[in-house]
């Protein structure tokens, strides 16, 4: 029963990532599926962490761990950002697909809200990348939450790479700078939510 709960617990968490992709790969509107599938899915696993002690648990702490690492995944990033690379630049693009703005608007000329949304919506992917590990972590020890983590957060960013994230935020880095900063920034990522 255990187990199910594991995977009810990171589908939940995983669907955060599942409206972006779907947006890529021309499966679906990430406004919508975020809308009638997302929402839903972050209220589930509000009332799973109120009534489980386990789901609570990895709930609560992947989401605060992830949150965490994810402000410092950005704070790494930020010199970088101030260097002149567009590593912010698809925030507001995020925030422009969930509230429906066309992409064709430039970061720099997107409306306030576009920003606020991509941010919250990046920070409740750290929160959702938290729960997904702390899911599949079913007998944690410190060995296997530090290696684990620093792979997790590796393995979602060579998904992301794999997918057409690049391309389809037209992205004006050379790609093996981009390949070298997001690698690097999901490392950090990775220690410091094991950590």
């Amino acid at each position: 029963m255990k187990l199910v709960l594991r995977f009810v617990v990171f589908a939940l968490a995983s669907l955060s990532f599942a409206a972006l992709l779907g947006e890529f790969y021309g499966l679906w509107k990430m406004r919508s599926f975020a809308i009638f599938t997302f929402v839903p899915a972050i209220v589930a696993l509000i009332l799973l962490a109120q009534r489980n002690k386990d789901a609570r648990t990895w709930i609560v702490q992947g989401t605060i761990g992830g949150l965490i690492a994810a402000i410092v995944y950005d704070l790494f990033r930020l010199p970088f950002v101030m260097g002149g690379y567009p590593l912010f630049a698809v925030f507001p693009k995020f925030g422009q697909m969930l509230l429906d703005i066309p992409l064709s608007i430039p970061p720099n000329q997107a409306p306030i809200e576009a920003h606020i949304v991509g941010w919250i919506y990046h920070f409740i992917n750290g929160a959702s990348l938290g729960i997904m590990f702390l899911a599949m972590c079913v007998k944690p020890t410190r060995k296997t939450l530090f290696f684990g983590a620093i792979a997790w957060a590796l393995a979602v960013e060579i998904m992301l790479l794999l997918s057409p994230y690049y391309d389809f935020f037209k992205l004006h880095l050379a790609k093996n700078i981009f390949l070298i900063l997001t690698l690097s920034a999901h490392l950090v990522f990775g220690v410091v939510f094991c950590w």
